[in-house]
């Protein structure tokens, strides 16, 4: 009868193991639903047209990007600042960036670490 009961808490290990495993694979690949409670949203949220000259452009890096949510989530920060546009490109981690005013590196970088991201490098164009 015990090794019966060892053998049911064994099986009910591995299954959960095993569910573990492949959420974990979705994740790191970014096919999970991390971050938004839920569902993973497909829409992607919509890039702001500037209109007027381009002053600023850079392409920073960030760490700690998952998922659609999290590229929708850096993309609005951005696009709040007044005259900012930022398409974010999730498979290598990076937003580009484009202000019809002069960015300092410490707005860009508040703008996307105040959502627990980490802006690991900003390139100016």
């Amino acid at each position: 009868m015990s090794t019966i009961i060892t053998i049911l808490i064994i099986a009910i290990i591995a299954a959960l193991v095993i569910v573990g495993l492949k959420e974990t694979i979705k994740h790191s690949k970014g096919e999970g639903a991390c971050c938004g409670g839920g569902a993973m949203k497909e829409d992607e949220e919509a890039t702001v047209q500037l209109t007027g000259e381009i002053v600023t452009r850079a392409d920073v890096h960030i760490d700690g990007m998952h998922c659609m949510n999290c590229k929708n989530s850096v993309t609005r920060s951005l696009q709040k600042m007044s005259g900012v546009s930022a398409d974010v490109d999730l498979k290598h981690g990076v937003a580009h960036v484009e202000a019809t005013r002069e960015l300092s590196d410490e707005e860009i970088t508040f703008a996307i670490e105040r959502l627990d991201f980490k802006v690991t490098g900003i390139e100016r164009l």
